[in-house]
């Protein structure tokens, strides 16, 4: 059984709280590092990180208020913002993957993927390149995002979110998007298709920032589909969290059953718990997820015990 540890952090450098889409990068025994996405009023996602205890994830060592890196110049794929999703390290360095953000025109926005590496212990982190690594393409024609990468058997595995359309829903016009795999030999030219890992169960259907682990020769994926509806109100269909295994990181089952976490009470948690991700330390998993609002009531943790 997956157990609420409680509320970690919000952020307030702007006066908003979110702190979206966090994942772990373990320093040492002592010290765990959790990169996050701050969001201005102005609605620009920017990433930051704390410096929290290992023993004691609630605990927190170190705040830093200043962005790691910045949105691009004018006119390029992360203009309007960064989010990062993921971390691996890669020889004697570490890739971080992140969304770039675009306003556009017939649509509210575009996203695609970029890559930065680290540096200086993890404070210091530079864009590998100003253009995106992974973008809008013949299989994937509208936008991409969401990027969760694994350094398995000397592949790149990258699983992400696809946009297969946008349609209007009372009125509003929304994204409809899924959850596809591509693979690399280096980490940065990707090959993709037009399969894809997980569908859409009911029209609209949509999901967010898959996390994938293998463990014990198997893929497990922790994800957060919602509906189309008005799912940025407060009773609307919200995004959740969901579980799925695959026996070879391209064809997955949902496995609901084996996932018990949801909504609390009252509190930071109530109405959404979205964006997890997962690590495993001494045979205990890790998750950090976000609560109410997308994040902007901050994020907390769980744990799920095996041994």
């Amino acid at each position: 059984m997956w157990k609420k540890k409680g509320l970690i952090y919000s952020c307030d450098f702007y006066g908003t709280g979110y702190a979206q889409d966090a994942f772990i990068d373990i320093i040492d025994d002592k010290v765990w590092r959790i990169y996050y996405s701050a969001r201005t009023k102005d609605v620009v996602s920017m990433p930051h990180c704390i410096d929290v205890d290992a023993d004691n994830p609630k605990n927190i060592l170190k705040v830093y208020d200043k962005p790691l890196f910045y949105p691009g110049r004018i006119g390029t794929f992360d203009d309007n913002g960064i989010t990062m999703t993921s971390i691996v390290t890669v020889k004697d360095k570490k890739y971080i993957y992140y969304c770039g953000w675009n306003k556009k025109v017939s649509v509210p926005y575009a996203l695609s993927i970029g890559l930065a590496v680290v540096k200086d212990n993890g404070t210091i982190i530079e864009k590998m390149f100003e253009g995106p690594i992974l973008d809008r393409s013949k299989n994937d024609p509208i936008a991409v995002s969401a990027p969760c990468v694994l350094i398995d058997e000397g592949i790149f595995k990258l699983w992400y979110i696809t946009f297969t359309g946008w349609k209007v829903y009372n009125g509003r016009t929304e994204p409809i998007f899924v959850i596809k795999y591509a693979t690399s030999s280096n980490g940065i030219d990707w090959e993709t298709s037009s399969k894809i890992c997980i569908d859409s169960s009911y029209d609209g259907e949509s999901f967010a920032r898959p996390w994938v682990l293998k463990d014990e020769g198997v893929y497990k994926m922790w994800f957060s589909p919602r509906g189309p509806n008005a799912y940025r109100e407060k009773d609307g269909q919200h995004y959740m969290l969901d579980y799925a295994e695959s026996k070879d990181g391209l064809v997955w089952e949902r496995k609901p059953e084996k996932f018990n976490l949801t909504t609390s009470e009252s509190g930071w948690d109530s109405e959404m718990i979205a964006y997890a991700s997962v690590i495993k330390q001494n045979g205990i998993y890790y998750m950090l997820y976000n609560g109410n609002q997308f994040g902007k009531t901050g994020l907390g943790y769980a744990i799920l015990e095996t041994e």
